[in-house]
């Protein structure tokens, strides 16, 4: 489905209208405002009426719990709320998203019948949300909204329809229904927040967009070389397209005095998959731990499972019982996590399978290895082996998203191929040796055969050298470079915000006769 997209002109029209309106509006029903526009959002789209999806879904959710509440104890019929509620929610996800994949696995012929299906905007993310209000108000974690419309404020609230954070009703309630007073600092916050996100997605994802898109549509023309460049780009465009996007989501909230959980935390200064997962779509990693991942660990089938492969009272067999037993619990978590993101086995694969392979290779070789740093006087902490750990992660990243961007499976195999081909023949290798020589420069020039002019590699260039500064500087600090700015003298101040601004609106791939992509995680 089309909507307004948050980088439109439009858009920022529409977010100033809601904003001065919430403003004025009595405290007590800025809420309101925020329901109207949510809907005045989902109707902007090319299909109006799927925003009944997201209205009955929080409607179904509402009665749910509220009738969860009216039931004592662990009742059967408070479990049948539940499951009613849950059940409901995923029959439509599946039905929309993923019923015409499942038919392909069968009958490609049978697929393409329903290829008319339309998909309302945000139908993962909010019923994610949704799900995970009604169960913490059947565990007791979360009380629940007595007030319809107010509830569908929270369940179909339009900036986190577009690409997330998922919302868990019970951390972000308070800050979401309180009475907010007009606060100037926290609104120019807020759009300095968004002015970074516009920077990250319209200076930086959408040029490196162009490599990719070059390379990823014909791999046998642009092979070698160009491969690893767009393999790389791709990973970098899309942590900038959707960091940018979640900076504009939590920066027009805080506008609103609204505080959404933060998606991303320096993700590529990991020094393994595992963390590098704790730290990108942060809340996607938690909802699944809570909702899927820590049940599937306390449910029979696991401890039955567990008890079939350990061998009495061996602790060594227990040990390694249990082991194995949570990772075939992972590779659960981890086939659905790669579902999520798309009904085609480029998600299945790229964002799922490959990382529940990667976690499991980094815990089972990871006591060998601490092993062989003792044997070798090796401090494992140094800082060499840190900076090895951290390229090493972003490179096992980067491989699995050749699939994740890919077309199709062969079209993930065939590129990697390609890539692969120009390692062993020394191609890529011998243009790394070369540095900035004639070989080194070769790569440079080549950029401007993927469709940039040299212009638009200077300007990706620089870009990205202070996006990565920024992070450096926020991973050393662990404090936003909000914060460092705000204790500058106000000219000072004025000029890094406003010079931002104009590098945005200069340099930024928009405007006449230039449509931006959607975001990249839009459709999830």
């Amino acid at each position: 489905m089309l909507t307004m997209n948050l980088t439109d002109f439009y858009f920022l029209i529409f977010f100033s209208i809601v904003l001065i309106l919430y403003y004025l509006a009595p405290r007590k029903l800025q809420w309101g405002v925020i329901l109207v526009g949510s809907i005045a959002f989902c109707l902007a789209g090319d299909h109006p009426v799927l925003a009944l999806y997201p209205v009955l879904s929080s409607v179904l959710i509402y009665a749910m719990a509220r009738l969860i509440v009216r039931f004592d104890g662990y009742s059967i019929k408070r479990r049948a709320c539940l499951v009613t509620g849950i059940v409901a929610l995923i029959v439509i996800l599946v039905i929309l998203k993923y019923l015409r994949f499942a038919v392909g696995l069968v009958n490609e012929d049978a697929s393409e019948s329903l290829s008319g299906l339309l998909v309302p905007l945000g139908l993962s993310y909010y019923t994610f949300t949704l799900i995970s209000y009604l169960t913490d108000v059947y565990n007791g974690i979360a009380v629940p909204e007595t007030n319809l419309l107010r509830f569908m404020a929270f369940g179909m609230y339009a900036p986190t329809l577009v690409s997330g954070p998922i919302l868990q009703y019970r951390l972000v309630s308070q800050s979401f229904y309180a009475e907010h007073e007009f606060d100037p600092e926290a609104v120019a916050r807020g759009m300095q927040r968004m002015l970074w996100g516009f920077f990250k997605k319209l200076v930086i994802a959408e040029r490196l967009g162009v490599i990719v898109a070059t390379v990823y549509d014909d791999p046998l023309t642009y092979s070698g070389r160009y491969v690893w460049l767009a393999v790389v780009c791709f990973t970098i465009q899309l942590y900038a397209d959707f960091s940018g996007l979640m900076d504009i989501v939590l920066g027009l909230s805080q506008c609103l005095g609204i505080r959404l959980p933060e998606n991303f935390d320096m993700p590529f200064f990991s020094r393994s998959i595992a963390e590098l997962w704790r730290r990108w779509h942060m809340t996607l990693g938690v909802w699944f731990k809570e909702y899927v991942f820590y049940p599937l660990l306390r449910s029979r089938v696991h401890t039955a499972l567990q008890n079939r492969l350990s061998d009495g009272k061996d602790k060594k067999a227990k040990k390694r019982a249990k082991r194995i037993s949570t990772y075939i619990a992972m590779l659960v978590l981890w086939f659905t996590i790669g579902l999520w993101h798309g009904a085609n086995m480029t998600f299945v694969i790229g964002s799922g399978l490959l990382q529940w392979v990667y976690i499991v290779l980094e815990e089972t070789l990871d006591e060998p290895f601490k092993k062989l740093w003792e044997r070798m006087g090796v401090n494992p902490a140094n800082r060499l082996l840190e900076a090895v750990r951290i390229i090493r992660t972003f490179l096992l990243f980067a491989l699995s998203m050749a699939f994740f961007r890919a077309s199709s499976v062969g079209d993930a195999v065939t590129l990697l191929g390609c890539g692969f081909k120009s390692v062993a023949s020394g191609t890529v290798i011998g243009a790394l040796i070369s540095g900035f020589s004639e070989q080194g420069m070769r790569i440079m020039n080549d950029v401007s055969v993927l469709g940039l002019t040299y212009a638009d590699i200077i300007i990706a260039i620089v870009s990205l050298i202070i996006l990565f500064a920024v992070d450096v500087y926020k991973n050393r600090t662990k404090s936003d470079i909000r914060d460092a700015i705000a204790t500058r003298p106000v000219v000072l101040r004025f000029i890094i915000w406003f010079a931002l601004l104009f590098y945005v609106i200069l340099l930024g791939r928009y405007g006449p006769g230039y449509s931006a992509a959607e975001f990249i995680y839009q459709g999830f």
